[in-house]
């Protein structure tokens, strides 16, 4: 797993009151994603491997349509990483994801792969080091 990336404003490890102020970016996406195409995303966002599990409770910074138990976790799917409630936003608003992500899914036909306990271990080295980096 030489190449891990953030699932753009979703792939941050931040604190709710942090990720906060990503709220005028986010709203610059709403509606990027068609309804019609949300169900699978949610589904393979949701479906991810927790990869750093972290107690914090997440609302919705744009109007209140959700909270999430844990939704400052990260998950993965091997390639990419991502907040929990990264799915909450593309299912409530449609928030747009990057095309790099959209074509990778659509290859895996919306099909998150098994991480093994190796490669689990392996994407939280890498975003160790990214965060030693300061890239996260």
């Amino acid at each position: 797993m030489a190449n891990i990336s953030p699932l753009g404003i979703f792939g941050t490890i931040a604190s709710q009151s942090a990720f906060a102020d990503n709220a005028d970016e986010l709203r610059r996406q709403v509606g990027e994603i068609p309804e019609e195409e949300r169900k699978k995303i949610t589904d393979y966002l949701r479906s991810g491997t927790p990869i750093i599990a972290l107690m914090g409770f997440s609302e919705d910074i744009l109007g209140n349509k959700f909270s999430r138990s844990g939704g400052t976790a990260i998950m993965s799917d091997g390639r990419f990483f991502w907040r929990l409630d990264a799915a909450d936003y593309v299912e409530h608003y449609g928030i747009g994801l990057p095309e790099e992500f959209i074509a990778h899914a659509t290859v895996r036909q919306w099909v998150v792969p098994n991480l093994s306990r190796d490669e689990v271990i392996e994407v939280d080295d890498c975003l160790g080091e990214l965060r030693r980096a300061g890239a996260l």
